[in-house]
């Protein structure tokens, strides 16, 4: 299993693993590799999970799979499975788990498996001009590997080019003729998709294009393919090409738009384009001398030293077809490459076969063999892991080196190469010099300080003009004195850059600065040395160096500036130079430099022993420093008298360290004591004082132990030095160059350095000490170690004892005085200087200074400190409570324990403080708040599915304001819209100071469901008038919802409508969703009557001064109420009846049914005769009630009353009209009888209820109505 989080992969996404595959044994039987991923994650990789089938796939050495993912539904922790296998057994995608009859290995990696973002479907339509009969092309915008793609185009040339797919992110077409065509790209992400649509417009060419292209590369190695890019415009679909080779042998055409060809021939190649649309074609482009085809760039390793190709291919010696020598050493076999301007070069191999361990192929990340940028190291052992991979480096450079040995010789290497180039930079040439003025005949040092160097430079220095130099720095005497104009001429492959300065040269007239350097001061005995001198004058130098057993190396001399030296005896050489200025001639220049000793040639005694005995040896040394183990040796005693441990890597010693020092046999069958000695101050002996570290004593154990300490750096010497540890026979003598009788000698390297820590020096109390005025000079003060002041070192501990006190303190006097601190420890690292001043004053002794109230409060967070104060008394000045000064500041805001130091000073400076601490607490709780209240445990909140959530659950504390609150998603996980569920979710909130809300665990759950109500479309208004006697038939409602499909609805429908009776009515339609959500519709049907009544009203006849009833004969029809219903509606409109005298009259009738129906008035006649020319029609004596005879409209009425009467005699009618307490308001009498209207006007009465009273014939009636104004 993989350590630590397991990696990301997302559905759909390709992803490479990379797998080093085993060789089996001698028959060099590759590894059979499978892979699966548990994409369903039940546990288990079945056969539709392998993504690399074992059975197809037998790989050696490190190989790259690129893996497709499938589409999964489950996201979460999952595994990887790669199974190796033997190649001659089986192996196959059914594999994944279980046995495999095979050899091999199981590796299982942790991943966790993700979906993508859901995608957008959205491209870019070219925005230039697009032409007839061209390749449009179109983009997806953000598009993704793990998305699938299909595009379609309206009426399209079908494909537009061979080869063409629509199912990626990148869609072409082609229109035969102009328009406005829509193209529509889809888009699908593991079963979610979109699509998006868009329009482009196509129109033809007007003129003929203008040829023009581009190759892929204008230098090419011979045989490779160069690709010529089309760049004409109009909307050019037909092209020519003409590519004319250096000789004409290699002359080529195409006509294909972006052609590609291979060039044969070294040489320039010219290369010409005609380029058509429906216009015609256009003038041919020709560019000479476009393409250069040149030789291969191929190197050998020995012969070739260094290239600046971008690209090439280096063999080993033997070339591509002969095995590299025997005995090839890295002085030979190098090889740089360094491009200009490269910052990437990555090499592969074509052939890589070494014959052993020993023949070795370093690689560095350098121009030069730098040790920490080595970053292959290949031999035979290892060579399967580079043969197939790729080595990238990015310093700019590459250094590779071969070496191999005696023993055979195999088929090497070809390493190809290509590489990366920034954007060419020109460089910027600079130069310095430590001395400008400059002595005259001084050698000056003019060091190069150019930047921006690519490649391999080329250097040019010109002094006043004249080139003098192409190194890279440069050394020149000026043998006249002026001024010189020094120029820097500095040219790589990005360009050339010149630097110019002058240079001013003076002839000394005294001796300047000189001093020289010892490139080791301690070397070892054959050690060559070098000298150097740094000066600023002179130019002539004689060395004098004694004692004279040494010789000068490499060419130089005694009058050498900087010679170099071997010293050919041990010992102490004092170096004398003398040094002058011949210019400035040796009298007044000349200056000697004498260093005593200076350096120390090392050539430690060989120690001797007389005889050997392995029980008196040494098998084992230790050293450690505190548990730290420095040196741990075990070694064979009784073999060599000597030995002298120089592989041991130096053992670290800092001065004034303290170490452990353990020296140890196999056996104790005699007595030995052993000795140790350290060279401190590194001269070549053991014989200064202290160099003898330990001395056991006479022992007869198996070991001896024992300490020393490291001397300061003033008794020893910072370099490598040697620990010599002897042993020998019971009380013999033990000496460090012998002669022991029994025994032997070891030598271990170690190390003297400093340590670079100073120590540092700690004062105990203020840096500033008042104290009174005493009668002797030391009575008033004292500084005691480790009391008053401490002092600590990181390698010798506590250091106190040493620090040097130093003070002018004068106790008799009033004033200032200083103690100073100082430390210096073994390595002369010194302390930072400590002081502490004293003041004595006359006056010491301080005010009374007193809080006013607790010295520690507890105050609520948020709420307001108020200070309490305190009061100061001093015994000679008084109330000085006005000049308390108080230090600190209380944040009621934070939680958190202040202190407020009060201070106060008399004037004397004698100063007290004390302190009050305040103690900002929060013990109350925030709330968890929703729509500013707080929320309630358990409460489900509706959310609608499909719809947008946004959880405004939020904290509030009372003094931090908002704080964070954690929400939890429960079983179901986060709020899904779009999934019908409750989504419990558990919010937390605790304030900064860790109080929890009230609501602390608090559940909300929520209901994602559909909430809204169905729709009813009723299909008819909301009130429908249906004819009565007409049968009616209900018409279907349309129910639709939001959500539900129409399957997932129920309706009903209550409420009867009676079709022949008067009267409005009630269909009630209740709709129900998926999720209960109702809605009631009302359809009120009103069945009416809209056919008006008829009357028929036929002639009467009567006798001269015959009554009769006006209503006699009458017939009133209607298609709803009956003539009962009707009759007492009869209205007489009028009439010129006068049945007192013949002739012919006319009554007239109106009727309007209680629907409001008006019939059409007739008008009836009535012939009034003499007898005996004369009868009755109708009879007076018909019997008829004043109750049936009389009217009263409208009721209510909002004034205007109209009294209609048909009496059947002639007698008067009396009106009377009275209120609800019988007083009369109006009346009428004696109307005449008969038939008639009049009205009775009510408007200046109160509203209220009213009787209206009827008298006619001795028959009275009362009829009610209501008054409203």
């Amino acid at each position: 299993m993989n350590s630590g989080k397991g990696f990301d992969v997302t559905a759909s996404e390709s992803i490479t693993v990379a797998v080093t595959g085993g060789t089996w044994a001698t028959q060099s039987w590759g590894s059979r590799i499978g892979i699966w991923i548990d994409a369903n994650r039940d546990g288990s990789f079945d056969k539709s999970e392998c993504m690399v089938d074992p059975s197809s796939n037998i790989i050696s050495g490190l190989t790259s799979f690129t893996l497709k993912m499938p589409c999964w539904k489950s996201t979460g922790l999952s595994h990887m499975r790669i199974r190796g296998g033997c190649q001659p057994y089986t192996m196959s995608a059914t594999n994944g788990c279980g046995q495999a009859q095979t050899y091999g290995n199981v590796f299982d990696l942790e991943i966790n498996l993700k979906l993508g973002a859901t995608p957008t479907a959205n491209f870019i339509v070219p925005k230039s001009t697009n032409y007839v009969k061209t390749n449009i092309k179109f983009s997806a915008i953000n598009p993704s590997s793990g998305y699938a793609y299909k595009w379609t185009f309206d009426k399209a040339v079908a494909p537009p080019y061979a080869g063409y797919s629509d199912k990626t992110d990148k869609g072409a077409a082609k229109w035969a003729s102009g328009g406005t065509y829509d193209v529509k790209m889809a888009v699908d992400y593991c079963g979610l998709s979109d699509s998006a649509s868009k329009t482009v417009t196509i129109v033809a060419p007007t003129v003929v294009p203008v040829a023009d292209f581009v190759s892929s590369a204008n230098e090419s190695e011979i045989y490779f393919d160069v690709t010529m890019y089309d760049l004409s415009n109009n909307g050019a679909y037909s092209w020519s090409w003409e590519l004319t080779s250096p000789t004409g042998v290699d002359n080529q055409t195409s006509s294909v738009q972006n052609p590609k060809f291979t060039l044969s021939e070294l040489g320039w190649y010219k290369v010409c384009l005609t380029s058509s649309n429906d216009i015609g074609p256009s003038n041919k482009l020709c560019k000479d001398r476009y393409i250069e085809c040149v030789a291969p760039t191929e190197y050998y390793m020995g012969p070739s030293k260094e290239a600046q190709s971008k690209t090439g291919r280096l063999y080993d010696n033997g070339g591509p077809t002969v095995n590299y020598g025997n005995n090839r050493k890295t002085s030979i076999d190098y090889f740089k490459i360094i491009p200009c301007g490269a910052t990437k070069i990555t090499l592969s191999f074509s052939e890589l076969k070494l014959n052993d361990k020993n023949d070795i192929l370093m690689i560095y990340d350098s121009k030069e063999a730098t040790p920490n940028k080595l970053i292959a190291t290949i031999n035979a052992d290892n060579v399967k892991l580079y043969d197939t991979a790729k080595i990238v480096t990015t310093s700019g450079a590459v250094y590779i080196t071969f070496q191999s040995d005696a023993n055979g010789t195999a088929a090497g290497f070809i390493i190809n190469w290509k590489s990366v180039l920034a954007p060419a930079v020109k460089p910027s040439a600079n130069w310095t010099t430590a001395y400008n003025p400059a002595a005259n005949g001084l050698n000056v040092a003019l060091i190069n300080a150019s930047t921006n160097v690519k490649g391999l430079p080329v250097y040019e220095w010109n002094v006043d003009g004249n080139p003098e130099s192409s190194a890279t720095d440069f050394n020149r005497a000026f043998y006249t004195d002026g001024s010189y104009q020094v120029c820097l001429i500095a040219l790589t492959c990005t360009g050339v850059d010149t630097f110019c300065k002058k240079l001013t040269i003076n002839t000394p007239t005294a001796p300047g600065y000189l001093d020289y350097t010892a490139s080791n001061v301690r070397p070892n005995l054959g050690d060559v040395i070098t000298i150097k001198t740094t000066t600023d004058y002179a130019n002539m130098f004689e060395w004098s160096i004694f004692p004279t057993t040494f010789t000068f190396e490499n060419g130089t001399t005694k009058n050498s500036q900087n010679p170099e030296l071997k010293f050919q005896k041990g010992g102490a050489y004092t170096f004398t130079l003398s040094a002058y200025n011949s210019v400035g001639t040796k009298t007044v220049t000349e200056k000697k430099l004498i260093k005593n000793k200076y350096v120390v040639c090392l050539d430690y005694c060989i120690p001797l022993v007389d005889l050997m005995s392995a029980d008196v040896g040494i098998n084992n040394v230790t050293l450690k420093s505190g548990s730290t183990e420095l040196i741990n040796n075990a070694s064979t005693s009784g073999i060599d008298y000597f030995t002298f441990f120089d592989k041991v890597a130096p053992a670290k010693l800092t001065y004034g360290g303290t170490y452990d020092l353990s020296i140890g046999r196999s056996t104790i069958s005699n007595s030995v004591n052993y000795m140790a000695w350290i060279d401190w101050n590194i001269d070549g002996d053991f014989a200064d004082a202290g160099e003898e570290v330990f001395n056991s004593g006479t022992i007869t154990t198996a070991s001896a132990s024992g300490k020393f300490t490291v001397p300061d750096i003033s008794n020893s010497f910072e370099g490598n030095t040697r620990l010599r540890v002897g042993v020998s026979y019971g009380t013999f003598s033990n000496t460090y160059c012998g002669i022991n009788v029994v025994g032997e000698f070891e030598d271990y390297m170690l190390n003297l350095a400093n340590d670079g820590k100073p120590p540092v020096i700690t004062l105990v109390g203020g840096d500033t000490v008042r104290v009174e005025k005493t009668a002797t000079k030391t009575a008033c003060y004292k500084e005691i170690a480790g009391t008053t002041y401490k002092a600590s070192d990181a390698t010798q501990g506590d250091m106190t004892s040493a620090v040097v006190v130093q003070s002018d303190l004068d106790c008799s006097a009033p004033g200032i005085y200083t103690f100073q601190f100082n430390l210096r420890d073994a390595s002369g690292n010194n302390a930072v200087t400590k002081f502490r001043t004293i003041i004595v004053a006359l006056d010491k002794t301080a005010p009374k200074l007193t809080l006013n109230g607790n010295d520690t409060m507890v105050l609520e967070q948020c709420d307001t400190y108020t200070e309490p104060g305190a009061v100061a008394i001093d015994a000679n000045d008084g109330n000085l409570t006005s000049a308390i000064k108080i230090a600190g500041k209380v944040d009621a805001g934070t939680v958190g324990v202040y202190t407020l130091v009060y201070s106060v000073s008399d004037a004397q400076k004698n100063a007290i403080s004390i302190k009050r601490v305040v103690i900002v607490k929060d013990t109350k709780v925030p709330s968890i708040l929703k729509l500013t209240k707080a929320i309630l445990d358990g409460t489900t909140i509706d959310v609608q599915i499909g719809g947008v959530f946004v959880d405004d659950v939020y904290a509030m504390d009372p003094c931090n304001g908002s704080i964070f609150v954690s929400k939890n998603p429960g079983f179901n996980g986060p709020v899904n819209t779009n999934v019908r569920a409750t989504y419990p979710v558990t919010y937390k909130a605790t304030d900064p100071s860790g109080n929890k809300a009230t609501e602390f665990g608090y559940v909300l759950n929520y209901r994602v469901d559909d909430y809204i109500a169905p729709d009813i479309e009723l299909n008819t208004s909301d009130t429908v008038l249906h004819d009565v006697n007409n049968a009616y038939y209900s018409r279907s409602v349309t129910v639709s919802d939001n959500y539900y499909a129409k399957s997932q609805l129920s309706l009903t429908k209550i409420g009867k409508v009676d079709a022949y009776t008067l009267g409005t009515y009630v269909e009630t339609f209740t709709a129900t969703d998926g999720s209960g959500n109702v809605t009631t519709k009302l359809r009120f049907i009103k069945v009416v009557d809209r056919i008006a009544p008829t009357i028929t009203a036929p002639a009467i006849s009567v006798c001269i001064a015959t009554p009769f009833w006006a209503m006699s004969g009458l017939i009133v029809r209607d298609n709803y109420y009956s003539s009962g219903d009707l009759m007492p509606l009869v209205k007489v409109l009028g009439h010129n009846v006068n049945v007192m005298e013949a002739g012919v009259y006319y009554i007239n009738y109106s009727l309007v049914d209680p629907s409001g129906n008006e019939a059409t008035a007739v008008s009836r006649p009535v012939y009034v005769s003499y007898p005996p020319n004369c009868f009755n029609t109708y009879m007076g004596t018909e019997n008829m009630k004043l109750q049936d005879a009389v009217s009263v409209h409208p009721n209510p009425t909002t004034g205007l009353l109209t009294v209609g009467y048909n009496l059947t005699n002639n007698q008067s009618l009396n009106v009377v009209v009275t209120n609800a307490f019988g007083a009369v308001v109006s009346k009428l009498d004696n109307l005449q009888g008969g038939f008639g209207n009049t009205q009775i006007d009510l408007s200046n009465v109160s509203e209220g209820i009213y009787f209206v009273n009827l008298t006619n014939n001795g028959e009275t009636v009362t009829k009610r109505v209501v008054v409203k104004h």
